[in-house]
This record gives C-alpha cells, structure tokens and sequence, in this order.
C-alpha cells in the first residue's frame, strides 16, 4: 500500500502546483494552455509589431504629406556656386573636391544558401525588402510559418537575424566552401540613383521620423545646411581613416563605399532600382532566381507580396519628396554638393551625371 499512497501523494502534489502555477499567472488554466501551445507556432512579438508598423504608415503619409515646417526650414536663400566646372572637370582636377571611390565603410550580406545566392544591402536601396525577401529564400516554409511578410519583416525583428548575414563576400565564400571564381553563386547589389537615393534619405530621416535628438548634424529639417555639413562629414571621416558607422551614416554614405567593393566589385551583379511606377523589380530579379532554380511557387509569393505597397517608411509619391526634388534640382550650389558626395557612384554603376 506505501508505494501506492506515495504515487498518490505526487499526483496530488503534482495537480496542486498546477492549478497554483495557473491561477496565479493567468487565473484560466484554459487559456493559459492555449498560449504555450501557440507561442511554438505565432511569435506574439512579430504580429503585435507590425500593427505598429502599419499605424507608422499612416501617420507618416500625413507628416509627408502636411510640410508646412519642412517649407519653412527651408525658405533661406541658396548660394551661387563657386565654379562653372562640369561634374567631370570638377571631381577629375587635381585636388579634386569630391570624394574618393571604393572606400571600406561598412558591408551587410544577405544569404540564401540552398540557391547559390547572395546580396549586399545598402540602406535606401531596397534594403528592406532585399533582407526579408533573401530570409524568405533561406527557408520559404519556416517563413511562411511564422507568418511573417515581406514588407513588414522590418530589420530590428527581422526573422533571419544573425542566421544568413555577413559583413562581406569573403565570409560567404569561407562558410560555404566557395572558390574565388569560377563558381556557380551570383551575388547581387541594389543601386539606386544617387539623387533619387539621397532625397529619400533626407526626407525620411530628416522630416519624416529623425531617431536622435540632434538629428540631421543638428540642421533639422534644412537641406542646405545638412548636405554642407554631410559632405565636410564624409570628407573628414575619409582622411582620419576612422569611420563612425552612425545610424544616420548608414542612410547617406556613397554606396560605392558599401560590401568592400574596393575588393570584391567584379564579383557583383548589379541592378539599377528605382522607386519609379514604371519600375519592376521583380523583372530584374525573376531571370536570376530562375537560373538559381528557385520554385515558381516561390516566385508567386514574391511577386504577390510586393504588390501588396510599400514598407512603413517609403517616401514616393509624398508632397514632402517633391518639394525636397524641386529644391535640389532648382539649385546648381545644392547639385554641385550632391556631385561631390556621390561623383563616384553615378560613374561605377553607370547613372548618367547631372548637369551642374
């Protein structure tokens, strides 16, 4: 009879802790059953965030589009420029004011292993989606799954966060074996006009949601105080041979200096982005991910999720980007600053120079 009482003892004891564990942290065992169970199959955080990101959205379509502010920070008079010199003459000269090609300034890979493929993300370039759509291609079912979404798989929750990232092509090719060439990976890189890219960047991260206190180098929302001090920014970084990688760098560096290009730029395919209506990315990417066998069913998804809009902090088609547009473009002094920031990139990736 011992043995049999003792049993009955731990049953009891077992049920008693039970029921206290339950009341005592939910007051419904029930529910509290129905939690564990489906935490293992919806992560709680990823849906209640992008609720957040699609309240993000629709204030920022009204800050983009209600610029009284940004008009006034931006009502100063503009200088003349100092010279009449081409965009070539000027960045070619000897002492040239531009800045140098093919600096090491930071590098972010993106990997999908079972396809041979890789991309370099350049914040302002697609770079969002370029992440969630590699994560996706790493294990589609485990995405899916977890019901995550393309266009809302933002970078702080993203859900291949340290599971298919490098800081360059050489970690790449020593984690999975790959010989310098030839191979059968294809690494891609998003470039976008640097006009487009730069006024994307200010209109985010100068007007629409500034993330520090003294935002911009402290300009606000002035364009021309802030591409001044931008540029005397990089150049200063360049000669001391130390860079800050600030949050705000990473949104207006040149994208030349990105994924140790100075190193690796032959083995990159580029695609030119641009956020443009006329625009398809899917075009550009779809013949490559077909060479690397990707499923068509993968594809589908691809394709439908990027129909669906846009990421929380897309800034096309805002009143906010047109003003900021028609200033640059109205103003020589302004473009002559913009020519000596991102010379390099407009001749690297092929974008036609302005004139200035």
């Amino acid at each position: 009879m011992l043995p049999t009482r003792r049993l009955l003892l731990r049953i009891i004891s077992f049920f008693t802790f039970f029921a206290i564990f339950c009341l005592f942290y939910t007051q419904n065992p029930v529910k509290t059953l129905i939690n564990a169970t489906s935490s293992t199959i919806k992560p709680p955080k990823t849906p209640k965030f992008y609720k957040i990101l699609n309240w993000e959205k629709r204030e920022s379509e009204k800050r983009l589009n209600n610029i009284e502010a940004l008009i006034r920070a931006n009502s100063n008079k503009l200088p003349n420029r100092t010279s009449n010199l081409s965009a070539v003459q000027l960045c070619s000269k000897l002492r040239s004011p531009c800045l140098p090609a093919l600096k090491d300034f930071e590098g972010e890979i993106r990997t999908s292993p079972r396809y041979n493929l890789s991309t370099c993300v350049v914040q302002k370039s697609m770079s969002t989606v370029m992440t969630s759509m590699f994560c996706y291609l790493r294990d589609e079912k485990k995405f899916v799954g977890n019901h995550r979404e393309l266009l809302k798989d933002w970078k702080i929750v993203r859900f291949c966060m340290f599971k298919n990232e490098f800081r360059n092509l050489g970690g790449v090719f020593k984690k999975f074996k790959i010989p310098p060439a030839p191979n059968n990976w294809t690494h891609i890189m998003m470039v976008r006009h640097p006009f487009e890219r730069f006024v994307s960047g200010f209109v985010d991260k100068c007007y629409r949601k500034p993330v520090i206190q003294k935002y911009c180098n402290g300009c606000g929302r002035n364009l021309t105080c802030f591409m001044e001090t931008e540029l005397k920014r990089m150049g200063q970084q360049v000669e001391s041979g130390k860079f800050q990688r600030t949050y705000e760098d990473r949104h207006f560096f040149p994208q030349s200096w990105r994924c140790n290009l100075h190193q690796y730029f032959s083995n990159f395919t580029f695609i030119l982005y641009s956020s443009s209506h006329n625009f398809s990315i899917t075009s550009q990417l779809f013949p490559i991910f077909r060479q690397h066998s990707v499923p068509q069913s993968s594809l589908d998804f691809i394709e439908t999720s990027l129909s669906a809009g846009r990421t929380a902090h897309s800034t096309v088609d805002s009143k906010a980007t047109s003003f900021i547009e028609k200033r640059l473009n109205s103003s020589p002094y302004l473009m002559e600053l913009l020519v000596k920031m991102f010379y390099h990139d407009f001749v690297l990736f092929n974008f036609t120079l302005p004139v200035i």
